[in-house]
């Protein structure tokens, strides 16, 4: 099943007050990456497969009413001001009991009901290949304190890289933890699941899980275990093992130590690669982050029809999200989350896109 650009006019609407709109990004390899500014979006992933056919290779919706009506609030978004989960809701910022939204079960996710995937960002287009998108979270927002200025910069490079390069600070001390939750399929159309995606992580260790989805605050390692992705492996190999943080989260929801981390020079390192035997497909994530979240989309449940006419089921997308440990900010031995009034965040991740897989 080939794939066609999205029409600008998809996205053509005022929503909060602010106009929404669409913007290709290209390179001379015929790559097209679409970018919307309603939660800075990747709305479309263009790539030619091993035939030489397009394939897009994220999954989500074709036109703005359909992130609105969205069961899955937070397809292919930047995610913030804190990506993934807060134990409760709940942190001490410089010794004060600090209180956000509780948005799944009994915890913080993904920066409450208003985080950056619910809002229209500023947009400017540098160039055919390269857009800046800014936001501003305003303090008290979910809980959270301070104005946090967020800007993301987009770049398609001519080596089919495309680059996300994430800047912020805030007016008041904070915690930050920034990730785009792009939903990936290389398979050949979307009907089908992720489970013949194969997956290597270059992690030999993961935060283990309690049963409320919450690290328990060790590290431990891959190996031995079903989480060991450090060779190439089948997404579907084990994902139905009899092991408790699998059964809970119904499949992978996991996060990965890196083992690149830190970079001497604080450059992107090797994190993970993704492939698809039946297309050729190869996406290679470089981060300078320590963690990767896996996540092979255990509640997509049918209730969104997206590009296509596809309904997306369970298991019809992976997310591979470069950002900080779940529930760093009541772990003090993890890699710190905490940023200093004024001081500036800076992070970068990379996705690399070819059609030579084996």
């Amino acid at each position: 099943m080939a794939a066609d650009l999205i029409p600008q006019e998809a996205f053509d609407k005022v929503v909060n007050g602010r106009r929404v709109t669409l913007i290709n990004l290209t390179n001379s390899l015929g790559t097209v990456v679409q970018i919307t500014n309603y939660g800075a979006r990747i709305v479309s992933f263009l790539v030619k497969d091993r035939s030489g056919k397009t394939r897009d290779i994220v999954i989500g919706h074709g036109s703005i009413d359909g992130y609105l009506n969205s069961k899955e609030r937070f397809f292919n978004a930047v995610i913030g001001r804190y990506a993934n989960r807060i134990a409760g809701g709940t942190f001490l910022l410089d010794g004060k009991k600090q209180q956000v939204t509780v948005n799944n079960g009994i915890n913080h996710l993904h920066g409450g009901n208003q985080g950056l995937n619910e809002q229209v960002w500023e947009v400017v287009k540098l160039s055919s290949s390269r857009a800046k998108l800014s936001c501003v979270l305003k303090d008290g927002l979910d809980g959270y304190k301070g104005n946090l200025e967020v800007t993301v910069k987009y770049f398609l490079t001519e080596k089919n890289e495309f680059v996300i390069d994430y800047l912020a600070k805030c007016d008041q001390n904070t915690v930050i933890n920034l990730t785009n939750h792009a939903f990936f399929n290389l398979c050949e159309d979307h009907t089908k699941t992720i489970l013949s995606n194969k997956l290597f992580i270059a992690a030999s260790a993961f935060t283990p899980l309690n049963g409320n989805m919450i690290p328990n605050g060790r590290k431990e390692n891959v190996k031995n275990t079903p989480f060991d992705f450090t060779s190439f492996k089948a997404i579907g190999k084990d994902i139905g093992a009899d092991e408790p943080m699998l059964k809970t989260a119904r499949g992978y929801d996991l996060n990965y130590v890196l083992d690149g981390y830190p970079a001497k020079d604080g450059a992107p390192f090797f994190a993970a690669t993704l492939i698809e035997p039946s297309t050729g497909l190869r996406l290679e994530i470089y981060t300078d982050q320590p963690g990767l979240q896996l996540y092979t989309g255990n509640f997509l449940e049918g209730k969104d029809t997206g590009k296509g006419g596809v309904c997306y089921k369970e298991h019809t997308a992976v997310c591979l999200e470069t950002q900080h440990f779940p529930d760093s900010p009541n772990r003090p031995r993890f890699p710190s989350v905490y940023l200093a009034k004024g001081e500036e965040f800076k992070s970068c991740t990379i996705y690399k896109v070819s059609a030579d897989a084996l």
